[in-house]
């Protein structure tokens, strides 16, 4: 019978805990493993849908502010379709992958026009005399 002396007890006892702690961290770190990978697979498998034309639109419009912005998605819709579409699309990949957080009117207006897509916009002069708005064809006498 081998039996440890009695003052190798408590370093037996430390190592036998140890190794337990060990065995629990390194299960820990496993599952956290195994959970990041479920996580990325799930993340993947949502991005590879494909986003429908309206649901481009319905993005693109929620992402961008300013009082222009649904005049400038409205015209590039308008003049340019489905290649207006794809840089929309582009963006709200941008958007979905956390490397855009929203958009400005002005922004979405330059990305455009960088693009080669020229939005005109409905431009409206106005002239106030007195307090009061007055049209261009008008003398005010």
């Amino acid at each position: 019978m081998s039996k440890e002396p009695s003052f190798l007890s408590p370093i037996s006892n430390l190592v036998t805990a140890m190794s337990i702690d060990i065995d629990e961290a390194e299960r820990r770190r496993i599952m956290m493993k195994m959970m990041m990978e479920l996580m990325n697979k799930t993340q993947q498998k949502v991005a590879k849908r494909e986003l429908t034309r309206d649901e481009i639109i319905q993005v693109i419009r929620e992402i961008t502010k300013g009082d222009r912005a649904g005049e400038i998605i409205d015209n590039a819709l308008q003049l340019y379709g489905d290649t207006a579409v794809q840089v929309f699309k582009q963006l709200v990949e941008l958007y979905l992958n956390g490397r855009l957080s929203e958009l400005q009117d002005y922004e979405l207006y330059q990305i455009l026009e960088r693009v080669g897509l020229h939005v005109p916009l409905r431009t409206r002069i106005r002239i106030v005399r007195h307090g009061r708005e007055e049209s261009i064809g008008t003398s005010g006498e």
